[in-house]
């Protein structure tokens, strides 16, 4: 190995003669001496490295920045003052590979930078490996949609109680996030809750919007659905009545038989407990769950299911009639064809999983 003194030396001249290129030149060599050695190196060995390569780094142009923060990065023993000057950098595309990969940074460093640098900086932070609970606390604040959702696909990263309050805060605005955070295995049951309420007023909001003006009627008619839906005395279901319709029903799914129009002429033929199951062989759920939904106080449940599996207004019709013994209120099926037409697809889909991950969540 090169001797460290005529290291020292070297670099003493390419910093005294004043020209950029050189200095360049040197650093370029030196890094690549410093790379090549350093599994050799000890931590002396390394401190002397870095007082010559911070020196050589400093106003030196651009691209060389970006170059040495790429060669260091992924240096298990890499020169700690080195690697901290390059990731507090201004410049993100300077920072970005130290921040991302190098394990020479301190949590306290990543936490003075998320808190003083810009969204770039937030950016490469968050894609870190194993983050922990002090710097997650200040990206999900900081963070602008583009980094919360990405430490929040982070799956080493971890969160404060804090930190995924925040988040489930922030997902009520941002549906992507919400289809990230209920994928999080260890987002604790009590937020998966609060995630599919806010998935469901989000699909409210949505509904209202979109009658342009008319809130408070829409409003009023969905309460007044509910009512009705409430106060209806429809059929009961007993789960042995959906045990008996389980091998009936995948029986026409193996011929292919299983459509739409196969479940409405179930509901037809009050064969009830075989719609429902029908219904959730198309929308891979358990029966329980879409008998639950039939079953519940208010449209809504239902109405995700049907929506998200693409079926038409007339078959979410025949179930609120058979919900309701062939007569429903004309209120009820007013509003319940409002919120079928205002209520988008994706949204009911995201519903559909949210549920799917609380019952998950539950049953664990």
């Amino acid at each position: 190995m090169q001797p460290l003194k005529s290291v020292v030396t070297e670099v003493e001249a390419a910093i005294a003669s004043g020209q950029d290129g050189k200095r360049v030149d040197t650093l370029r060599r030196i890094t690549n001496l410093f790379v090549e050695q350093s599994p050799q190196l000890n931590e002396d060995h390394v401190a002397v490295f870095d007082e010559v390569i911070v020196r050589l780094a400093h106003e030196i142009e651009f691209r060389a920045r970006v170059d040495l923060a790429e060669r260091l990065a992924d240096v298990a023993n890499a020169p700690v003052k080195t690697v901290r000057n390059l990731a507090f950098d201004e410049n993100a595309a300077v920072a970005a590979p130290v921040l991302e990969r190098s394990t020479r940074l301190a949590d306290e460093d990543l936490v003075e930078i998320a808190r003083q640098r810009g969204q770039d900086h937030l950016m490469a932070i968050s894609g870190r490996r194993h983050l922990p609970e002090s710097v997650t606390d200040v990206l999900v604040v900081r963070g602008d949609e583009r980094v919360v959702r990405k430490v929040a696909t982070n799956d080493t990263a971890k969160f404060s109680e804090h930190g995924f309050s925040t988040m489930v805060k922030r997902a009520a605005e941002d549906a992507e996030l919400q289809d990230i955070l209920h994928g999080r295995g260890d987002l604790p049951a009590h937020h998966t809750t609060a995630l599919i309420a806010a998935a469901k007023e989000r699909a409210r909001a949505e509904i209202l919007s979109s009658m342009k003006g008319r809130d408070d009627l829409v409003a009023d008619a969905l309460d007044a659905g509910a009512d009705a839906v409430m106060n209806a005395t429809g059929p009961m279901i007993l789960l042995s009545d959906l045990e008996a319709a389980e091998p009936r029903v995948t029986a026409i799914e193996m011929r292919g038989a299983l459509t739409e129009d196969e479940i409405v002429r179930m509901l037809k033929a009050d064969k009830l407990a075989d719609a429902l199951v029908g219904l959730a062989h198309v929308a891979k759920m358990s029966s329980e769950m879409v008998a639950n939904a039939f079953s519940a106080p208010h449209f809504d449940p239902l109405l995700f299911i049907v929506r998200g599996v693409r079926f038409s207004w007339p078959t979410f019709k025949a179930f609120l009639l058979a919900k309701a013994g062939k007569t429903a209120p004309q209120s009820l099926l007013k509003s319940a064809f409002a919120s079928y037409e205002s209520l988008s697809i994706p949204t009911a889909q995201r519903v559909m999983r949210f549920v799917a991950a609380r019952q998950k969540v539950t049953q664990t």
